[in-house]
């Protein structure tokens, strides 16, 4: 099963919850706490299509592989330049 048909079929945890599965949904306050960058920029980035991430009514919800997948991707342009 792919992210994106991940992200469009199942239901977030509560964030109560621990997440320990990296394909599991999280929002993406949850995903900022857990890389380091601030929930107004993986919005962003969300937003303009570089995270894979759905909107759900008000909220984003992602994936840690899907935030691992994107800073990967920035470390290897950041590499290249």
């Amino acid at each position: 099963m792919t992210n994106e048909s991940m992200i469009n079929d199942q239901i977030p945890m509560t964030n109560d919850q621990p997440i320990e599965d990296k394909q599991e949904l999280i929002s993406l306050a949850e995903a900022a706490k857990r890389c380091g960058l601030s929930h107004s920029t993986l919005r962003r980035y969300a937003w303009e299509g570089k995270l894979k991430a759905k909107k759900v009514g008000r909220d984003w919800l992602t994936t840690m592989a899907n935030v691992e997948e994107y800073l990967a991707s920035r470390q290897r342009k950041r590499k290249a330049t």
